[in-house]
């Protein structure tokens, strides 16, 4: 009898532990998934085996602009070089978008630019939203060679500071001083969109992108350095036209 009550007692004692560990091991919901937050700027490349980093909130400023697209070199009097005008087409504009990051260790403006025809881009240089979001659709852009010169390629145009040195990745017009670049040097360059998106974080329609890059840069001189693992993460808003589409 007396093993009996033992048994019973040791039965009980089981169903009451199996009970506390099945309540503890009550699973928790999955949380839903997150709105997209905003990104922190940041940036890195290398130049001549060094490095150059940056990141933090808002170390990236916008700004944007439109040039005359198309244009022609001419001088007003053939016997006067110092004297020149870029002259572009009446119906076409070269739209960008300026993204630059300057801390105490990196100085990278990143161009975004495309070409619009001007009776659709507003009532000035501006487009609308639809045409402002193929700047920055995902996958891999060109190098603009000819920015600030002749603007007749979308894609994209890099300036960077190494070295105390300016380099631009494009042949911008100079004057005398223009060093003119054979065309397609840029050809074996990249920079791909990795990733755009709206963020949830600000109601005002800000946006998040990542995009990957190496390009040939080059100074005043026409000396080429190759610019290899840039890294690009920007959060910013968007101007357009809300008169145009």
């Amino acid at each position: 009898m007396k093993n009996l009550n033992l048994i019973y007692a040791f039965l009980l004692f089981s169903a009451i532990v199996s009970c506390k560990k099945d309540n503890n091991q009550e699973t928790t919901p999955n949380k839903p998934a997150l709105p997209a937050t905003a990104i922190r700027d940041s940036v890195s490349y290398t130049i001549d085996g060094k490095t150059y980093s940056a990141g933090g909130v808002n170390i990236n400023s916008s700004s944007s602009g439109g040039q005359d697209a198309n244009r022609k070199l001419i001088y007003p009097d053939n016997t006067n070089k110092h004297v020149y005008s870029l002259v572009g087409a009446p119906d076409s504009v070269m739209y960008y978008q300026k993204n630059s990051i300057a801390t105490s260790d990196v100085h990278i403006q990143v161009f975004f630019l495309k070409k619009y025809i001007r009776n659709n881009a507003g009532t000035t240089w501006m487009p609308g939203l639809s045409d402002m979001l193929k700047l920055f659709t995902t996958g891999k852009h060109p190098l603009a060679e000819d920015f600030e010169w002749e603007n007749s390629q979308n894609g994209i145009a890099i300036g960077v500071t190494a070295n105390n040195e300016d380099y631009l990745s494009y042949n911008a017009y100079d004057g005398l001083n223009t060093v003119e670049l054979p065309p397609g040097f840029q050809k074996n360059s990249t920079f791909e969109i990795t990733s755009f998106t709206k963020s949830a974080f600000e109601d005002g329609g800000h946006y998040n992108l990542e995009a990957k890059f190496t390009t040939l840069v080059f100074d005043a001189a026409g000396h080429q350095k190759k610019l290899d693992n840039g890294y690009l993460r920007l959060h910013f808003d968007l101007s357009y036209s809300t008169r145009a589409n």
